[in-house]
């Protein structure tokens, strides 16, 4: 039986779509892309990528903690990865497919910020 189900299922959820993003990038600097693909598009594109990398390794350490400690309910966790989740996909949707999208931007990394948040400040009232 698995101890840590939300870390794994999101894990494999987030690896399945930095994968998405580096393929991204390596179409795009194919031969046949780049006469199509201009510079501009293709540094949206790797800081969709590097930037999804940046923040989720965080959000897994921080809910592998809450779950092999059991601090706060399943359904809370959840909650939190979802919107985390939402945060991740929008921002890099927005840089990978749009020239300017404030709404996905903005929403996405207010839901990032928000699910790192509760958690690192939910670990800390633990401790306390």
């Amino acid at each position: 039986m698995n101890n840590i189900p939300l870390t794994s299922l999101f894990a494999s959820l987030f690896t399945i779509f930095y994968l998405f993003l580096s393929f991204r990038i390596g179409y795009l600097r194919g031969k046949h892309a780049q006469k199509k693909v201009t510079a501009i598009k293709l540094d949206r594109n790797v800081r969709a990528h590097g930037n999804f990398s940046e923040y989720v390794p965080l959000f897994l350490i921080l809910l592998y903690i809450f779950e092999s400690v059991d601090l706060i309910s399943f359904k809370y966790l959840l909650i939190i990865c979802l919107v985390f989740s939402y945060g991740r996909v929008a921002h890099a949707i927005c840089f990978a497919f749009y020239d300017y999208n404030p709404f996905l931007r903005i929403s996405g990394m207010v839901s990032t910020y928000l699910g790192l948040a509760l958690l690192s400040i939910l670990l800390l009232l633990s401790i306390v």
